[in-house]
């Protein structure tokens, strides 16, 4: 358990100065850290996700790839995640009316030099 608090506060830490404006307009770099703890597995992992997000009216484009920053049984583990190329994941959302959204998601793993599967949502919130 004093595991998990630890990388709870890690990540609220981390996450304090992730999301920030770049120089360009509707251009901007969003991070998520996020700590799991698995109860009944008893694993804790703390990983990172940034995602480059342009925005261009009602269209959104984004790219991002999660990065294991430490879990419980290797310790640090982020210079581990640059041993291997990354799968990297797009996604294109519209915002056709107030309360509908449609989306497409697909990911490019440069490892396995393969495309993911391509996802098409239609979201409709009331």
């Amino acid at each position: 358990m004093r595991t998990f608090v630890l990388a709870m506060v890690a990540a609220m830490a981390a996450t304090s100065a992730t999301a920030m404006d770049l120089p360009v307009p509707g251009l901007a770099l969003n991070t998520d850290v996020v700590a799991a703890h698995k109860v009944d597995a008893e694993t804790t992992a703390l990983t990172a996700t940034p995602e480059l997000e342009y925005t261009y009216g009602f269209a959104t484009l984004t790219a991002a790839t999660t990065v294991n920053i430490w879990d419980n049984a290797g310790g640090i583990t982020i210079a581990d995640t640059f041993d291997v190329l990354p799968t990297v994941e797009f996604g294109a959302a519209y915002q056709l009316q107030d309360n509908l959204e449609l989306e497409a998601l697909t990911s490019y793993d440069f490892d396995a030099e393969a495309r993911g599967e391509i996802t098409l949502l239609a979201t409709f919130s009331f």
